[in-house]
């Protein structure tokens, strides 16, 4: 059944049947990065995508040692390719994790059948939230986007909609206590990647907080099977860190490559344009070019619910990379001398933007592990071009370069530099390739939000939940009564 938005706080039971193979193998996560109580780990890698067979002791994920000791008790072998000890995810972990999962698909003007085929690929299990931005004026996208959906209707998938300009939810944040979210010219959501997605993840933690887990997958991959193996990667990395209780996990996927056509030949490009960018400059942040970091730039990533609600979020593009910044900052480690004590909290400030005025976000009280896994499939999606790179890029910089300004000027994460010369470093970056803001002479300085637990989540969910406010929303798969309408 469709209905405009027809759930409350959920807590449906999925039935859909396990099918009785599909281990996911994966190489051993080994080494890794530790600042304070932030621990980045060297990139693993997809192995085998069916490893055939559900290895494993059979225990239930809320009784078990850490997942880490229980796969690797049970698959702990050489790799398929001779390279190095691998782990096995068993499908039952696997599946346990995805129907505890939302998937947050951010969208514009894609295609309505790329749209499509992405949703149809992630595992039934999971909810959906379809968070677009859409074109409404000329030709309303946002009518084919739901007509779209609608033809899920009467499959076991849970799917939202939801667009971004929707006046219902920007009076929801407001209300709720996020005014820097609401564009100050038309009273609606800002503009950006980074919005819908934050609008997503509040919808999912005030209406589903029985799923601990929230993914992000693009909605412009024209390879559905690798959306498939996206989800699967997330519920391996996640099953592979202890459970939500004992410490924060984000998992940041790293494509096998990006095909492009080049003199007439396909050429598998091992990383983006953007992505080669972002990541040199967090490595000189972190490890000083040992290559730590290969995710700076991952659209394709996920994370605890309880991670995903205390982790501030900047505007459009720069929302992956300044995920970094942000755990550096409130990880206990202390940049300017590289051992724990005290911290210094800030947020960078913005034109039009309350931020500075905010309570400054505290520390993680746990561990934060960060798993990056380089995926089997390769990435296709449309090309960009030159001048939305480079935007992409100076946006993610421009993220970390502010950031670093409230830092104390000692060396960085990573010991070789310090904060005052990486910056400077960064900025006659920027000015040689074209991504200095010629108003401000500097890189472009994203609006930093606050994190969602400072804001009157129940407050949010009632006034989303008021019948009519919120025009946009739909529902497909859930059942009738658990209506939000109030």
């Amino acid at each position: 059944m469709s209905v405009p938005f027809p759930c409350t706080k959920t807590h449906i039971r999925n039935t859909i049947p396990l099918p009785p193979d599909g281990a996911m193998r994966l190489t051993k996560p080994c080494r890794s990065r530790d600042f304070g109580r932030l621990h980045i780990h060297e990139e693993i890698r997809v192995v085998e995508l069916d490893a055939g067979g559900t290895a494993g002791d059979g225990d239930s994920l809320e009784r078990r040692a850490p997942v880490r000791s229980r796969a690797e008790r049970s698959q702990n072998t050489r790799g398929a390719s001779g390279a190095g000890e691998t782990v096995c995810c068993p499908w039952e972990l696997l599946h346990h994790v995805l129907e505890q999962m939302v998937i947050i698909v951010p969208c514009k003007n894609e295609e309505v059948e790329v749209i499509k085929h992405v949703v149809a690929a992630i595992p039934a299990s999971c909810l959906v939230i379809l968070a677009s931005n859409c074109e409404r004026r000329v030709h309303d996208r946002y009518v084919q986007q739901v007509e779209m959906l609608k033809t899920f209707d009467g499959s076991p998938r849970q799917i939202l909609a939801v667009h971004q300009k929707d006046v219902g939810a920007a009076a929801a944040f407001k209300e709720a206590g996020m005014p820097e979210l609401i564009d100050p010219v038309d009273g609606t959501i800002r503009d950006g990647k980074g919005e819908g997605m934050l609008l997503g993840t509040a919808i999912a933690a005030a209406f589903f907080p029985e799923r601990r887990y929230v993914g992000f997958i693009d909605a412009d991959n024209f390879y559905p099977n690798s959306v498939n193996e996206y989800c699967r990667a997330f519920a391996a990395g996640l099953a592979l860190s202890q459970p939500p209780e004992l410490e924060h996990t984000m998992v940041r996927l790293h494509w096998s490559s990006k095909p492009k056509f080049q003199g007439g030949q396909l050429v598998f490009v091992r990383e983006g344009r953007c992505s080669r960018i972002v990541n040199s400059w967090l490595n000189k942040l972190f490890a000083s070019g040992a290559g730590l970091v290969s995710t700076g730039n991952a659209g394709e990533h996920a994370m605890t619910m309880d991670l995903a609600v205390k982790l501030r979020m900047a505007a459009g593009y720069a929302i992956e990379p300044f995920h970094f910044t942000d755990l550096l900052e409130r990880s206990g480690h202390c940049i300017s001398s590289g051992k724990q004590h005290g911290m210094v909290y800030s947020t960078p400030g913005h034109r039009g933007n309350t931020n500075g005025a905010r309570k400054t976000p505290q520390p993680f009280q746990k561990s934060v592990r960060v798993l990056q896994i380089r995926t089997l499939s390769p990435h296709f999606h449309r090309a960009s071009d030159k001048a939305h790179i480079r935007s992409m890029w100076a946006a993610g910089l421009g993220a970390v370069y502010h950031h670093l300004s409230h830092l104390p000027s000692g060396e960085t994460a990573s010991g070789s530099e310090t904060i005052r010369a990486l910056r400077k470093e960064m900025h006659s970056f920027a000015a040689e390739h074209g991504g200095i803001d010629p108003r401000t002479g500097e890189l472009p300085r994203p609006i930093v939000y606050p994190a969602l637990d400072s804001i009157d989540m129940e407050r949010f969910r009632k006034v989303l939940g008021m019948s009519g406010l919120v025009e946009s929303l739909w529902c497909f798969g859930l059942a009738s009564g658990n209506r939000i309408y109030q």
